[in-house]
């Protein structure tokens, strides 16, 4: 099944994490679409916790049956790249504090300029 990365096309930050990705990830693994594109049902059609709302708040990650917002959802797409090798160390103990941490900063500190 192939994933889908929900973004903020109206979002600087968000615009360029989703082109960057785009640059790093075979596009037969993975969709990368803007919510804003998207009804609230058409969402909800993707996966049923998908809302307006959430999206707004955060990049979505829906693989499967799951949904992976912001840094959980980036954290997994690293394994799809060739630096799949490094993901296992976000997965330690603490480093999820540090990377949504990290992720609310650069959202906040781009969306300033």
């Amino acid at each position: 099944m192939k994933a889908k990365f929900f973004y903020d096309g109206d979002c600087a930050f968000c615009l360029g994490l989703a082109d960057y990705w785009k640059s790093q990830i075979d596009p037969e693994k993975i969709d990368f679409l803007s919510f804003r594109n998207y009804s609230e049902p058409e969402l909800l059609n993707f996966h049923n916790q998908l809302t307006l709302n959430r999206c707004e708040g955060n990049v979505q990650l829906v693989y499967g049956n799951s949904r992976l917002p912001g840094f959980f959802g980036v954290r997994r797409m690293l394994f799809w790249t060739k630096y799949k090798y490094l993901a296992p160390v976000l997965y330690l103990p603490l480093v999820p504090f540090l990377g949504v941490g990290v992720m609310y900063f650069l959202k906040f500190f781009k969306s300033k300029k």
